[in-house]
């Protein structure tokens, strides 16, 4: 069956995401295309499937599976919700398509059925007219019709941003659908145990908490990013009614890892670590490039400790940054000297070495690496 993806405003990370769960399911797929932020995949797979794994992404905006028809688009969802029940029929497209649903409208009204077109602008307004819930809503692109099987929880990505017990708006900015990606990104199993050394409010933990894991760690060397991760942590238990999660957030640096945590006790780490002072675009040169130095020393400890409590093969998914001065990025250096600790960069499943998060505006660039304990 052929499925679209809607991308998010990062693509490249988003299609990473998806190949990463499908492979995660060992689900066979074949790429169609990759245009106007949508990837068209060929999946082997049901549309239950499809749809019960869809709410894993954090990166996803929506996802369709396309009606086997060789008919015009206007046929082709007629024919559709003329079957559906008696009562109103709601329905939208994407992307806005107003001839083509006045057509529809028109049509159905003729066949004696009562219609309401929704404009959707979002999709907050999807989730609200219970778009997906009656699934009459629809993709239109290049001449096929994708029928909306997902839509990215919006409303819960918001309630664990802005309505958890504690938010950290100096040090705590990852953002919670990248914090998900980033677990996603990893290709690991929910039953495997998943460490945050650089945990902050606990934002990859509170996502690791929602896909379904249930051996969470987390660690920061600031009592006040321990005291904020406990409370949103029990307040996103408590609230879910969640059974059997084990937890264990504890104060310690980075590089004293092995007093708290047993060798090779570790299968997944998930990490945006320190990354500097904030910066306002006005730092010079040598302050920023003395920051990349420094932080390459922490990164490289902290791997040093990383390898001796990971188990053999485990993954770390990490935050390298980098720092915008006029139009050259200084990098943060230490990937060498990570491979030289005992570890491998592992290329993602889109083909790409590593993944920038950035936008336009922003003085520093989070660049997702991949790897690998060998």
């Amino acid at each position: 069956m052929q499925y679209i993806f809607e991308l998010g405003h990062q693509p490249h990370i988003s299609t990473a995401e998806v190949l990463s769960i499908l492979k995660r399911e060992k689900i066979k797929y074949k790429t169609i295309d990759t245009k106007n932020d949508y990837f068209i995949l060929d999946v082997d797979s049901t549309e239950e499937k499809i749809e019960k794994i869809s709410q894993d992404f954090g990166g996803i905006i929506q996802v369709g599976v396309k009606f086997e028809s060789l008919e015009f688009p206007q046929k082709i969802i007629v024919d559709y919700l003329q079957t559906k029940e008696n009562g109103k029929i709601n329905f939208s497209i994407s992307p806005t398509n107003s001839k083509l649903a006045i057509n529809i409208k028109k049509e159905l009204k003729s066949l004696g059925k009562s219609v309401r077109y929704v404009e959707t602008k979002n999709t907050a307004s999807i989730l609200h007219n219970k778009l997906i819930e009656s699934k009459s809503h629809f993709t239109v692109f290049q001449n096929n019709v994708y029928k909306t099987i997902y839509i990215q929880d919006i409303e819960g990505f918001t309630e664990r941003d802005y309505y958890r017990p504690v938010s950290d708006n100096i040090s705590g900015m990852l953002p919670p659908k990248l914090s998900r990606t980033m677990i996603n990104l990893s290709g690991c199993k929910k039953k495997s145990t998943i460490f945050d050394p650089f945990c902050g409010s606990g934002t990859i933990l509170n996502e690791a908490i929602s896909l379904g894991f249930k051996d969470i760690i987390g660690s920061d060397n600031s009592q006040k990013a321990i005291d904020d991760s406990k409370k949103n942590i029990d307040w996103l238990i408590e609230k879910n009614n969640l059974k059997n999660i084990k937890t264990n957030i504890f104060l310690a640096k980075t590089t004293d890892l092995t007093n708290h945590l047993k060798p090779q006790s570790i299968d997944l780490i998930v990490a945006e670590p320190y990354m500097g002072k904030p910066l306002y675009g006005k730092e010079p040169r040598g302050f920023l490039e003395a920051q990349a130095q420094n932080l390459a020393q922490l990164y490289i400890d902290s791997f040093q400790t990383f390898h001796q409590i990971l188990k053999a093969d485990a993954t770390v998914i990490f935050i390298i940054p980098k720092f915008k001065f006029d139009n050259i990025w200084i990098s943060v250096r230490c990937l060498d000297e990570i491979k030289k600790l005992g570890f491998e960069i592992t290329n993602f499943e889109n083909g790409e070495r590593s993944l920038l998060y950035h936008r336009p505006a922003q003085f520093v660039g989070r660049e997702i690496w991949k790897f690998k304990k060998v």
